[in-house]
């Protein structure tokens, strides 16, 4: 059978957004490659046509996840009319707490992107970077010095606050730990 130009291109684009959501669900040594291929509805006998490893798809699959959050930031800020607000009301969310496959890939993989072979490590450190790069303008501060400390302030609360509502159990208490996050943030840089 042959395929239009981007077929190729579309179906690498589809593993990547299927491998993001898995290793978020299970982790950067969770899937193997023939069930992150399925994941896609392919079977893994394809897989080196679009990857030279499980490396370089695990890598592309975080700078995915880190995109897709942006995506979800920016929309966040602009369509609430909230600006970093938004941000705060959507990442705090029970939904989003509870789809760790959709997530955030802070709040899914921190610890092991810290413990990952250099080369996975390097890159997904660059995702990083990218990210804070395009949320910067998105965060109350008047100057840049100030948006900076106030996306880490921020940042690491709000994923903080996911990480440990995802430990526990109960719907009611998980809820409770992420308003009480929203509500410090919100209340915490009410002036901006």
């Amino acid at each position: 059978m042959r395929y239009d130009e981007d077929h190729k291109s579309r179906t690498r684009k589809k593993i990547v957004k299927m491998a993001s959501r898995q290793i978020r669900a299970k982790g950067l040594v969770g899937p193997a490659v023939p069930a992150l291929m399925k994941a896609s509805g392919l079977t893994h006998g394809g897989f080196y046509k679009h990857f030279a490893s499980r490396d370089n798809l695990i890598v592309e699959a975080v700078e995915e996840s880190f995109q897709e959050l942006t995506d979800i930031f920016i929309k966040a800020a602009t369509a609430s009319g909230e600006g970093w607000r938004g941000i705060v009301n959507t990442y705090l969310s029970l939904e989003r707490c509870d789809r760790i496959d959709t997530g955030c890939p802070i709040a899914a993989l921190a610890p092991e992107l810290a413990r990952a072979k250099s080369n996975i490590k390097n890159r997904s450190v660059l995702a990083i970077i990218k990210f804070r790069q395009d949320v910067l303008p998105l965060m109350p501060g008047k100057s840049a010095s100030e948006k900076e400390k106030n996306f880490f302030i921020i940042m690491s609360s709000m994923a903080g606050a996911v990480i440990v509502a995802r430990t526990i159990p109960d719907q009611k208490v998980r809820e409770g730990i992420l308003n009480s996050v929203r509500d410090f943030l919100l209340d915490s840089f009410r002036s901006f």
